[in-house]
């Protein structure tokens, strides 16, 4: 009887066991690539920068003071935007690795993002249903930062500064735990539009599916962004 020798790997048999599993992934690379499965994206207590180049919310946003706990009680802000409309995202975080043994490997960053359009989307086109879409966008964030931000209103919807956090308006815009008595940015009242968005959080939570077309997630060396 004739044994097959030990330690060997028969590349033939393993090519021909992997070739389902390879194209599985290979269809679902596809399918994300070409923005036709939805993708949910949900990070918690991982500090990160979210960055975009506009951003259409056309049911407005919501704010209210938030705690969170990311290695130590730190304040910061709950942002909600029912629906939201963004012409590109990157998600960008950044974490020491340091492995028993081997001791430290550096820093590196995960990027996980989606270019904007060639071509500048516009708030309309955004609320039109182009770029990326979004539902119940809620970030934690320690600051959020815009080049411009435009809250519109009317007199019979007016955007209230100091309202309650747990008011109907700001529970419409995706954030349910606001406590009664916190103070809270109710801009729901009519279509908010923010260029350049930059955002520093510790977690980001979209309760609905994302469309994520020409979706790339890179591993770097060092502080890199997208």
């Amino acid at each position: 009887m004739q044994h097959e020798t030990r330690g060997v790997t028969r590349w033939r048999r393993s090519a021909f066991l992997a070739v389902p599993a390879t194209a599985a992934v290979a269809a679902m690379a596809t399918a994300m690539v070409q923005g036709a499965l939805a993708a949910n994206l949900s990070l918690t207590s991982v500090p990160f920068t979210l960055s975009s180049k506009t951003v259409a919310a056309p049911q407005g946003i919501g704010a209210v003071m938030h705690t969170i706990d990311a290695g130590g009680a730190k304040g910061a802000a709950e942002v909600g935007l029912a629906k939201a409309g963004l012409d590109g995202i990157c998600v960008h975080a950044v974490q020491s690795v340091n492995l028993p043994v081997i001791g430290s490997l550096g820093t590196w960053s995960l990027n996980i993002s989606s270019p904007a359009a060639a071509t500048p989307l516009t708030s309309d086109q955004l609320v039109a249903g182009a770029g990326l879409q979004a539902n119940k966008l809620v970030l934690d964030a320690q600051s959020l930062k815009a080049a411009t931000a435009t809250l519109h209103a009317s007199d019979t919807s007016p955007n209230v500064i100091g309202a309650a956090a747990d008011g109907a308006g700001i529970k419409s815009s995706g954030i349910t735990d606001g406590a009664p008595g916190q103070f809270g940015l109710d801009a729901t009242g009519g279509r908010t539009d923010i260029r350049n968005l930059n955002a520093d959080a510790n977690g980001a939570t979209i309760s609905g599916a994302i469309t994520l077309p020409d979706l790339a997630i890179g591993v770097a060396h060092g502080d890199k962004g997208c």
